[in-house]
Protein backbone atom coordinates (compact mmCIF):
# COMPACT_ATOMS: atom_id res chain seq x y z
CA UNK A 1 0.00 0.00 0.00
CA UNK A 2 1.52 3.21 -1.12
CA UNK A 3 2.09 5.84 1.78
CA UNK A 4 -0.48 8.98 1.97
CA UNK A 5 0.77 12.41 1.55
CA UNK A 6 0.07 13.09 5.32
CA UNK A 7 2.71 10.37 6.32
CA UNK A 8 5.02 11.93 3.82
CA UNK A 9 4.73 15.41 4.93
CA UNK A 10 4.83 14.33 8.85
CA UNK A 11 7.86 11.87 7.72
CA UNK A 12 9.28 15.08 6.30
CA UNK A 13 9.11 17.85 8.93
CA UNK A 14 10.25 15.57 11.41
CA UNK A 15 12.97 14.74 9.78
CA UNK A 16 13.41 18.48 9.36
CA UNK A 17 12.91 19.07 13.33
CA UNK A 18 15.55 15.95 14.15
CA UNK A 19 17.67 17.88 11.35
CA UNK A 20 17.89 21.33 13.21
CA UNK A 21 17.95 20.09 16.60
CA UNK A 22 20.71 17.71 15.77
CA UNK A 23 22.63 20.72 14.00
CA UNK A 24 22.08 23.11 16.66
CA UNK A 25 23.66 20.69 19.16
CA UNK A 26 26.78 19.88 16.66
CA UNK A 27 27.07 24.25 16.26
CA UNK A 28 26.62 24.63 20.05
CA UNK A 29 29.14 21.89 20.86
CA UNK A 30 31.86 23.17 18.09
CA UNK A 31 31.46 26.81 19.20
CA UNK A 32 30.96 26.17 22.74
CA UNK A 33 34.09 23.97 22.45
CA UNK A 34 36.10 26.78 20.05
CA UNK A 35 35.32 29.68 22.94
CA UNK A 36 36.70 27.31 26.03
CA UNK A 37 39.88 26.68 24.22
CA UNK A 38 40.16 30.39 23.49
CA UNK A 39 39.11 30.90 27.00
CA UNK A 40 41.69 28.87 27.98
CA UNK A 41 44.58 29.64 25.98
CA UNK A 42 44.10 32.82 27.14
CA UNK A 43 43.59 32.69 30.81
CA UNK A 44 47.27 30.45 30.74
CA UNK A 45 48.55 33.02 28.75
CA UNK A 46 47.92 35.88 31.08
CA UNK A 47 48.71 33.43 33.62
CA UNK A 48 52.29 32.84 33.19
CA UNK A 49 52.64 36.23 32.02
CA UNK A 50 52.02 37.47 35.39
CA UNK A 51 53.95 35.08 37.00
CA UNK A 52 56.90 35.81 34.96
CA UNK A 53 56.79 39.51 35.91
CA UNK A 54 56.84 37.71 39.38
CA UNK A 55 59.71 36.01 38.79
CA UNK A 56 61.50 38.39 37.70
CA UNK A 57 60.74 41.07 39.99
CA UNK A 58 61.58 38.47 42.77
CA UNK A 59 64.96 37.57 40.78
CA UNK A 60 65.33 40.81 40.33
CA UNK A 61 65.00 41.91 43.76
CA UNK A 62 67.66 38.80 44.99
CA UNK A 63 70.72 40.52 42.73
CA UNK A 64 69.97 43.81 43.93
CA UNK A 65 69.66 42.46 47.96
CA UNK A 66 73.31 40.48 46.96
CA UNK A 67 74.39 43.57 45.29
CA UNK A 68 73.81 45.77 49.10
CA UNK A 69 75.52 42.99 50.64
CA UNK A 70 78.80 43.95 49.08
CA UNK A 71 80.27 46.26 50.83
CA UNK A 72 79.96 44.43 54.51
CA UNK A 73 81.31 40.79 52.74
CA UNK A 74 84.29 43.13 51.24
CA UNK A 75 84.84 45.33 54.39
CA UNK A 76 85.58 41.77 56.40
CA UNK A 77 86.77 39.57 53.75
CA UNK A 78 89.72 38.22 55.76
CA UNK A 79 87.73 37.87 59.02
CA UNK A 80 85.96 34.33 58.06
CA UNK A 81 83.99 34.15 61.55
CA UNK A 82 82.45 37.64 61.22
CA UNK A 83 81.66 36.79 57.41
CA UNK A 84 80.12 33.84 59.12
CA UNK A 85 77.34 35.23 61.10
CA UNK A 86 76.59 37.88 58.62
CA UNK A 87 75.90 35.28 55.78
CA UNK A 88 73.83 33.40 58.75
CA UNK A 89 72.09 36.81 59.61
CA UNK A 90 71.24 37.59 55.97
CA UNK A 91 69.94 34.11 55.00
CA UNK A 92 67.50 34.30 57.96
CA UNK A 93 66.42 37.62 56.42
CA UNK A 94 66.15 36.78 53.36
CA UNK A 95 64.03 33.87 52.81
CA UNK A 96 64.88 34.10 48.87
CA UNK A 97 68.02 31.68 49.50
CA UNK A 98 68.65 28.45 50.53
CA UNK A 99 72.38 28.89 50.88
CA UNK A 100 74.91 31.83 50.72
CA UNK A 101 78.70 31.65 50.43
CA UNK A 102 81.52 33.61 50.01
CA UNK A 103 84.22 32.69 46.93
CA UNK A 104 87.68 34.24 46.74
CA UNK A 105 88.93 35.27 43.09
CA UNK A 106 90.93 31.49 43.24
CA UNK A 107 87.41 29.71 43.45
CA UNK A 108 87.81 28.54 47.16
CA UNK A 109 85.04 28.97 49.54
CA UNK A 110 85.93 31.28 52.14
CA UNK A 111 82.60 30.94 54.47
CA UNK A 112 79.31 29.23 53.36
CA UNK A 113 75.86 28.75 55.34
CA UNK A 114 74.95 26.61 56.53
CA UNK A 115 77.60 24.77 57.57
CA UNK A 116 78.50 21.84 54.96
CA UNK A 117 81.88 21.98 55.65
CA UNK A 118 83.18 22.68 52.52
CA UNK A 119 85.01 25.52 53.54
CA UNK A 120 88.71 26.25 52.02
CA UNK A 121 87.95 23.78 48.84
CA UNK A 122 88.17 24.95 45.48
CA UNK A 123 85.13 25.13 43.41
CA UNK A 124 84.83 23.98 39.73
CA UNK A 125 81.85 23.69 39.17
CA UNK A 126 79.70 25.03 36.47
CA UNK A 127 78.31 28.29 38.02
CA UNK A 128 81.51 28.76 40.03
CA UNK A 129 83.34 28.91 36.73
CA UNK A 130 80.75 31.38 35.40
CA UNK A 131 80.68 33.43 37.80
CA UNK A 132 84.92 34.05 38.36
CA UNK A 133 84.53 34.36 34.32
CA UNK A 134 81.74 37.28 34.36
CA UNK A 135 82.61 39.01 37.20
CA UNK A 136 79.09 40.70 37.36
CA UNK A 137 75.84 39.80 38.98
CA UNK A 138 74.32 36.75 36.95
CA UNK A 139 72.21 33.79 37.19
CA UNK A 140 73.34 30.68 36.07
CA UNK A 141 72.22 27.94 34.75
CA UNK A 142 70.92 24.34 36.80
CA UNK A 143 74.30 22.50 37.74
CA UNK A 144 74.94 19.78 40.06
CA UNK A 145 76.83 21.68 42.98
CA UNK A 146 79.78 19.88 45.38
CA UNK A 147 77.02 19.16 47.62
CA UNK A 148 75.70 16.59 45.31
CA UNK A 149 72.60 18.88 44.99
CA UNK A 150 70.83 20.31 41.63
CA UNK A 151 71.35 24.48 41.82
CA UNK A 152 70.67 27.70 40.64
CA UNK A 153 73.07 29.97 41.76
CA UNK A 154 72.68 34.12 41.84
CA UNK A 155 75.86 35.72 42.12
CA UNK A 156 77.35 39.28 42.43
CA UNK A 157 80.88 40.44 42.10
CA UNK A 158 83.10 41.57 45.12
CA UNK A 159 85.44 44.69 44.44
CA UNK A 160 87.87 46.14 46.50
CA UNK A 161 88.58 49.68 47.43
CA UNK A 162 91.09 49.82 44.64
CA UNK A 163 88.61 47.85 42.39
CA UNK A 164 90.30 44.70 42.88
CA UNK A 165 88.09 41.85 42.28
CA UNK A 166 88.31 40.09 45.35
CA UNK A 167 85.78 36.80 44.37
CA UNK A 168 81.73 36.97 44.60
CA UNK A 169 79.01 36.35 47.28
CA UNK A 170 76.33 33.94 45.88
CA UNK A 171 73.15 32.88 46.95
CA UNK A 172 72.13 29.43 45.98
CA UNK A 173 68.40 28.04 45.15
CA UNK A 174 68.13 24.17 45.64
CA UNK A 175 65.97 23.36 42.53
CA UNK A 176 64.73 19.75 43.69
CA UNK A 177 63.76 21.03 47.52
CA UNK A 178 61.54 23.65 48.88
CA UNK A 179 62.63 27.06 47.60
CA UNK A 180 61.24 30.57 46.26
CA UNK A 181 60.67 28.81 42.71
CA UNK A 182 58.38 26.62 44.29
CA UNK A 183 56.61 29.05 46.79
CA UNK A 184 55.79 31.40 43.70
CA UNK A 185 54.91 28.65 41.27
CA UNK A 186 54.31 25.51 43.49
CA UNK A 187 50.59 25.60 43.19
CA UNK A 188 48.12 26.53 39.76
CA UNK A 189 45.42 28.69 40.44
CA UNK A 190 42.97 25.72 38.72
CA UNK A 191 42.54 22.71 40.46
CA UNK A 192 41.81 21.10 37.42
CA UNK A 193 45.37 19.39 36.59
CA UNK A 194 46.46 22.27 34.79
CA UNK A 195 50.73 23.09 35.56
CA UNK A 196 53.70 25.73 35.63
CA UNK A 197 56.67 25.12 34.57
CA UNK A 198 59.83 26.96 33.73
CA UNK A 199 62.91 26.42 31.85
CA UNK A 200 65.64 28.47 31.30
CA UNK A 201 67.30 29.56 27.58
CA UNK A 202 68.45 26.44 27.24
CA UNK A 203 65.54 24.74 27.59
CA UNK A 204 66.05 23.03 30.87
CA UNK A 205 63.76 22.57 33.26
CA UNK A 206 64.21 24.67 36.34
CA UNK A 207 60.95 23.93 37.98
CA UNK A 208 58.52 21.58 37.42
CA UNK A 209 56.19 19.95 39.56
CA UNK A 210 57.42 16.48 39.24
CA UNK A 211 60.88 17.46 41.02
CA UNK A 212 62.41 14.52 39.20
CA UNK A 213 62.11 16.54 36.03
CA UNK A 214 63.93 19.48 37.67
CA UNK A 215 66.89 19.91 35.27
CA UNK A 216 66.13 17.22 32.40
CA UNK A 217 66.51 19.10 29.03
CA UNK A 218 63.16 19.50 27.11
CA UNK A 219 63.24 18.71 23.40
CA UNK A 220 60.74 18.34 20.68
CA UNK A 221 58.03 20.65 22.15
CA UNK A 222 56.73 23.43 20.09
CA UNK A 223 56.12 25.66 23.29
CA UNK A 224 59.85 25.38 24.26
CA UNK A 225 61.04 26.23 21.22
CA UNK A 226 59.09 29.68 20.82
CA UNK A 227 60.44 30.11 24.14
CA UNK A 228 64.19 29.72 23.29
CA UNK A 229 63.40 32.15 20.30
CA UNK A 230 62.32 34.86 22.42
CA UNK A 231 58.34 34.57 21.96
CA UNK A 232 55.64 34.92 23.92
CA UNK A 233 51.86 33.31 23.80
CA UNK A 234 49.41 30.73 23.64
CA UNK A 235 48.83 27.62 21.63
CA UNK A 236 47.86 23.64 21.56
CA UNK A 237 50.81 21.73 22.39
CA UNK A 238 51.48 17.74 22.69
CA UNK A 239 54.12 17.31 25.79
CA UNK A 240 56.57 13.99 25.53
CA UNK A 241 53.90 11.88 27.10
CA UNK A 242 51.93 12.49 24.28
CA UNK A 243 49.31 14.41 26.17
CA UNK A 244 47.41 17.17 24.61
CA UNK A 245 47.72 20.75 26.89
CA UNK A 246 46.36 24.60 26.30
CA UNK A 247 49.34 26.49 26.91
CA UNK A 248 49.99 29.84 27.41
CA UNK A 249 54.24 30.85 27.83
CA UNK A 250 55.80 34.34 28.72
CA UNK A 251 59.50 34.59 27.60
CA UNK A 252 61.72 36.85 30.71
CA UNK A 253 64.21 38.81 28.93
CA UNK A 254 66.23 39.89 31.85
CA UNK A 255 66.93 36.09 33.11
CA UNK A 256 65.81 34.79 29.63
CA UNK A 257 63.62 32.10 31.36
CA UNK A 258 60.63 31.30 29.98
CA UNK A 259 57.26 30.46 32.28
CA UNK A 260 54.30 28.35 30.90
CA UNK A 261 51.04 27.45 32.59
CA UNK A 262 49.33 24.79 30.90
CA UNK A 263 46.01 22.92 30.80
CA UNK A 264 44.92 19.89 29.86
CA UNK A 265 42.68 19.41 26.38
CA UNK A 266 40.35 17.07 27.55
CA UNK A 267 39.89 19.43 31.10
CA UNK A 268 39.47 22.36 29.53
CA UNK A 269 36.53 21.18 26.58
CA UNK A 270 35.22 18.41 29.70
CA UNK A 271 31.74 20.78 29.91
CA UNK A 272 30.89 21.01 26.53
CA UNK A 273 29.84 17.42 26.71
CA UNK A 274 27.59 18.78 29.98
CA UNK A 275 26.11 21.95 28.38
CA UNK A 276 24.37 19.97 25.09
CA UNK A 277 23.53 17.63 27.44
CA UNK A 278 21.49 20.19 29.01
CA UNK A 279 20.64 21.76 25.37
CA UNK A 280 19.31 18.37 24.46
CA UNK A 281 16.97 18.21 27.58
CA UNK A 282 16.12 21.73 27.06
CA UNK A 283 15.07 20.81 23.40
CA UNK A 284 13.29 17.88 24.51
CA UNK A 285 9.96 19.15 25.53
CA UNK A 286 9.54 21.80 22.39
CA UNK A 287 10.60 18.87 20.04
CA UNK A 288 7.46 16.71 21.25
CA UNK A 289 4.87 20.08 20.95
CA UNK A 290 6.07 20.72 17.08
CA UNK A 291 6.12 16.87 16.49
CA UNK A 292 2.13 17.16 17.79
CA UNK A 293 1.49 20.50 15.86
CA UNK A 294 2.87 18.39 13.08
CA UNK A 295 0.68 15.68 13.17
CA UNK A 296 -2.13 18.19 13.44
CA UNK A 297 -1.35 20.23 10.55
CA UNK A 298 -0.62 17.48 8.06
CA UNK A 299 -4.13 16.32 8.73
CA UNK A 300 -5.75 19.26 7.94
CA UNK A 301 -3.61 20.13 4.99
CA UNK A 302 -3.79 16.95 3.57
CA UNK A 303 -7.69 15.93 4.12
CA UNK A 304 -8.86 18.16 0.80
CA UNK A 305 -6.54 16.39 -1.11
CA UNK A 306 -7.23 12.89 0.03
CA UNK A 307 -11.05 13.51 -0.31
CA UNK A 308 -10.19 15.06 -4.08
CA UNK A 309 -8.03 11.61 -4.82
CA UNK A 310 -10.76 9.38 -3.77
CA UNK A 311 -13.10 11.22 -5.53
CA UNK A 312 -11.16 10.83 -8.41
CA UNK A 313 -10.82 7.28 -8.18
CA UNK A 314 -14.33 6.35 -7.59
CA UNK A 315 -14.86 8.59 -10.75
CA UNK A 316 -12.77 6.43 -13.03
CA UNK A 317 -14.53 3.49 -11.99
CA UNK A 318 -18.48 4.75 -11.43
CA UNK A 319 -18.82 8.71 -12.57
CA UNK A 320 -22.38 8.49 -12.47
CA UNK A 321 -23.97 9.79 -9.54
CA UNK A 322 -20.73 11.47 -8.15
CA UNK A 323 -20.67 14.82 -6.89
CA UNK A 324 -17.24 16.61 -6.07
CA UNK A 325 -16.45 17.38 -2.82
CA UNK A 326 -16.32 20.70 -1.20
CA UNK A 327 -12.81 22.21 -0.79
CA UNK A 328 -12.06 25.18 1.28
CA UNK A 329 -10.13 27.71 -1.08
CA UNK A 330 -6.99 27.78 1.31
CA UNK A 331 -6.36 24.04 -0.05
CA UNK A 332 -2.88 24.48 -1.13
CA UNK A 333 -2.65 21.58 -3.66
CA UNK A 334 -5.63 22.47 -5.41
CA UNK A 335 -3.67 26.26 -5.50
CA UNK A 336 -0.84 24.66 -6.85
CA UNK A 337 -2.57 22.41 -9.83
CA UNK A 338 -4.40 26.19 -11.11
CA UNK A 339 -0.72 27.84 -10.91
CA UNK A 340 0.29 24.67 -13.09
CA UNK A 341 -2.59 25.52 -15.84
CA UNK A 342 -1.67 29.06 -15.89
CA UNK A 343 2.20 27.92 -16.10
CA UNK A 344 1.05 25.24 -19.58
CA UNK A 345 -1.28 27.74 -20.70
CA UNK A 346 1.62 30.97 -20.38
CA UNK A 347 4.40 28.24 -22.01
CA UNK A 348 1.65 27.56 -24.96
CA UNK A 349 1.08 31.02 -25.42
CA UNK A 350 4.62 31.55 -25.56
CA UNK A 351 4.46 28.93 -27.88
CA UNK A 352 2.29 30.69 -30.75
CA UNK A 353 4.00 33.90 -29.96
CA UNK A 354 7.30 32.04 -30.77
CA UNK A 355 5.27 30.69 -34.22
CA UNK A 356 3.78 33.97 -34.60
CA UNK A 357 7.25 35.71 -34.66
CA UNK A 358 8.75 33.04 -37.06
CA UNK A 359 5.90 33.70 -39.25
CA UNK A 360 6.62 37.57 -39.20
CA UNK A 361 10.71 36.85 -39.98
CA UNK A 362 12.18 35.95 -43.14
CA UNK A 363 14.17 33.37 -42.28
CA UNK A 364 17.40 34.09 -44.50
CA UNK A 365 18.16 37.94 -43.11
CA UNK A 366 16.72 37.50 -39.89
CA UNK A 367 14.53 40.75 -41.15
CA UNK A 368 10.79 41.71 -40.86
CA UNK A 369 9.03 39.94 -43.39
CA UNK A 370 6.49 41.52 -46.00
CA UNK A 371 4.05 40.63 -43.79
CA UNK A 372 5.46 42.10 -40.83
CA UNK A 373 5.62 45.14 -42.85
CA UNK A 374 2.55 45.47 -43.81
CA UNK A 375 0.99 44.75 -40.68
CA UNK A 376 3.34 47.45 -38.98
CA UNK A 377 2.12 50.40 -41.57
CA UNK A 378 -1.42 49.52 -40.73
CA UNK A 379 -0.40 50.28 -37.19
CA UNK A 380 1.38 53.44 -37.54
CA UNK A 381 -0.76 54.63 -39.99
CA UNK A 382 -3.61 54.56 -37.46
CA UNK A 383 -1.40 55.14 -34.27
CA UNK A 384 1.92 57.40 -35.56
CA UNK A 385 0.99 59.05 -38.66
CA UNK A 386 4.39 60.89 -38.98
CA UNK A 387 6.84 58.24 -40.86
CA UNK A 388 9.03 57.71 -43.80
CA UNK A 389 9.77 54.93 -46.15
CA UNK A 390 13.20 53.56 -47.83
CA UNK A 391 12.39 50.84 -50.99
CA UNK A 392 16.11 49.45 -51.51
CA UNK A 393 17.14 47.56 -54.55
CA UNK A 394 20.60 45.79 -54.95
CA UNK A 395 21.57 46.57 -58.24
CA UNK A 396 22.29 44.14 -60.78
CA UNK A 397 22.13 41.26 -58.57
CA UNK A 398 21.32 38.50 -60.79
CA UNK A 399 25.01 38.78 -62.53
CA UNK A 400 25.88 38.39 -58.60
CA UNK A 401 23.82 35.08 -59.13
CA UNK A 402 24.92 34.27 -62.45
CA UNK A 403 28.58 34.95 -61.58
CA UNK A 404 29.65 33.93 -58.07
CA UNK A 405 26.36 31.35 -56.98
CA UNK A 406 23.45 31.36 -55.60
CA UNK A 407 25.15 30.83 -52.15
CA UNK A 408 27.07 34.15 -52.75
CA UNK A 409 23.84 35.88 -53.84
CA UNK A 410 22.64 34.76 -50.36
CA UNK A 411 25.68 36.36 -48.13
CA UNK A 412 25.03 38.87 -50.14
CA UNK A 413 21.53 39.33 -48.88
CA UNK A 414 22.63 38.52 -45.39
CA UNK A 415 25.10 41.27 -45.40
CA UNK A 416 23.47 43.59 -46.64
CA UNK A 417 20.45 43.33 -43.94
CA UNK A 418 23.37 43.28 -41.56
CA UNK A 419 24.84 46.72 -42.81
CA UNK A 420 21.50 48.50 -42.88
CA UNK A 421 20.83 47.12 -39.34
CA UNK A 422 23.53 50.07 -38.22
CA UNK A 423 21.53 53.14 -39.65
CA UNK A 424 18.25 52.27 -37.98
CA UNK A 425 16.86 53.24 -34.36
CA UNK A 426 15.16 51.02 -31.55
CA UNK A 427 11.67 52.01 -33.28
CA UNK A 428 12.56 51.69 -36.74
CA UNK A 429 11.54 48.24 -38.67
CA UNK A 430 13.79 47.19 -41.11
CA UNK A 431 12.37 44.44 -43.86
CA UNK A 432 12.97 41.89 -46.54
CA UNK A 433 10.09 42.64 -49.03
CA UNK A 434 10.93 39.71 -51.63
CA UNK A 435 14.25 38.47 -53.44
CA UNK A 436 16.69 41.35 -53.37
CA UNK A 437 14.26 44.20 -52.49
CA UNK A 438 14.53 45.47 -48.79
CA UNK A 439 12.49 48.16 -47.17
CA UNK A 440 12.88 50.32 -44.07
CA UNK A 441 10.18 51.88 -42.20
CA UNK A 442 11.29 55.08 -40.05
CA UNK A 443 9.38 56.41 -37.03
CA UNK A 444 8.56 60.19 -36.42
CA UNK A 445 11.08 61.14 -39.45
CA UNK A 446 10.32 63.40 -42.19
CA UNK A 447 11.18 63.25 -45.60
CA UNK A 448 14.85 65.61 -45.01
CA UNK A 449 15.87 63.37 -43.09
CA UNK A 450 14.75 59.79 -44.20
CA UNK A 451 17.13 61.12 -47.39
CA UNK A 452 19.99 61.85 -45.47
CA UNK A 453 19.54 58.40 -43.81
CA UNK A 454 19.48 56.87 -47.37
CA UNK A 455 22.64 58.57 -48.61
CA UNK A 456 24.52 57.67 -45.67
CA UNK A 457 23.29 54.16 -46.14
CA UNK A 458 23.85 53.85 -49.68
CA UNK A 459 27.40 56.07 -49.79
CA UNK A 460 28.72 54.06 -46.81
CA UNK A 461 28.07 50.66 -48.26
CA UNK A 462 28.34 51.31 -51.54
CA UNK A 463 31.95 51.62 -50.53
CA UNK A 464 32.46 48.47 -48.37
CA UNK A 465 33.41 45.25 -49.88
CA UNK A 466 31.03 42.50 -50.13
CA UNK A 467 30.88 38.44 -50.09
CA UNK A 468 31.86 38.93 -53.59
CA UNK A 469 34.71 40.68 -53.10
CA UNK A 470 33.68 44.08 -54.13
CA UNK A 471 31.39 46.68 -53.51
CA UNK A 472 27.64 46.25 -54.10
CA UNK A 473 25.48 49.10 -54.75
CA UNK A 474 21.56 49.79 -54.86
CA UNK A 475 19.17 52.14 -55.65
CA UNK A 476 16.79 53.88 -53.18
CA UNK A 477 13.12 55.26 -52.86
CA UNK A 478 12.22 57.75 -50.30
CA UNK A 479 9.15 58.77 -49.20
CA UNK A 480 7.07 60.37 -46.11
CA UNK A 481 3.88 59.37 -45.28
CA UNK A 482 0.43 61.89 -45.81
CA UNK A 483 -1.92 61.47 -43.46
CA UNK A 484 -4.46 61.41 -46.23
CA UNK A 485 -2.68 58.43 -47.86
CA UNK A 486 -3.89 55.07 -48.47
CA UNK A 487 -0.86 52.93 -47.61
CA UNK A 488 -1.08 50.99 -51.27
CA UNK A 489 -0.92 54.57 -52.68
CA UNK A 490 2.10 55.29 -50.79
CA UNK A 491 3.72 51.84 -50.87
CA UNK A 492 3.26 52.56 -54.89
CA UNK A 493 4.55 55.89 -54.82
CA UNK A 494 7.74 55.43 -52.98
CA UNK A 495 8.73 52.44 -55.22
CA UNK A 496 8.27 54.09 -58.28
CA UNK A 497 10.82 56.74 -57.25
CA UNK A 498 13.03 53.83 -56.60
CA UNK A 499 12.59 52.90 -60.50
CA UNK A 500 13.40 57.03 -60.91
CA UNK A 501 16.26 56.15 -59.24
CA UNK A 502 16.74 52.95 -61.62
CA UNK A 503 16.49 54.85 -64.60
CA UNK A 504 18.80 57.55 -63.43
CA UNK A 505 21.73 55.31 -63.53
CA UNK A 506 21.02 53.67 -60.31
CA UNK A 507 23.18 53.43 -57.32
CA UNK A 508 21.02 56.53 -56.29
CA UNK A 509 18.30 57.34 -54.11
CA UNK A 510 15.44 59.11 -55.59
CA UNK A 511 12.60 61.31 -52.56
CA UNK A 512 9.39 60.86 -53.77
CA UNK A 513 6.64 63.63 -53.21
CA UNK A 514 2.94 63.37 -52.57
Amino acid sequence: MKKTLSFWIFLLTAFVIVGILCSTLFSAYLVTRENLVNHSLEINRVYSEKLAQVTDEVFTSMKQILEQREFDVVHDIDKPEIIDGKLERFLKSSQNFNSLAVVNREGVILSATPYVGFEGETLTSLGAVESLKQKTTLITAPYTAITNRLILMVSTPLWGSDREYLGFLAGTIYLQEENIIKTILGEHYAKDGSYVYVVDKSGTLIYHPDVNRIGEKVEDNEVIEQLMNGQSGAQFVTNSKGIDFLAGYTYIPSSQWGVVSQTPYEVAVAPVGDMVKKIFMYSIPFVLFFIMITIFLTRKLAAPLRKLALFALNYSSDSEGQVKPPIATWYFEAEQLNKTLESFAKKQEKSIHNYKMKSLTDPLTGLANRRHLEETLEKWKSEKGHFSLIVIDIDYFKKVNDEFGHQIGDEVLIFLSTKMREFIRADDVCARFGGEEFVVLLSETNAVEAMKIAERMRETISHTISPTGRSITFSLGVGTYDDNEDISSFFRRVDHALYEAKKEGRNKAVLSRP
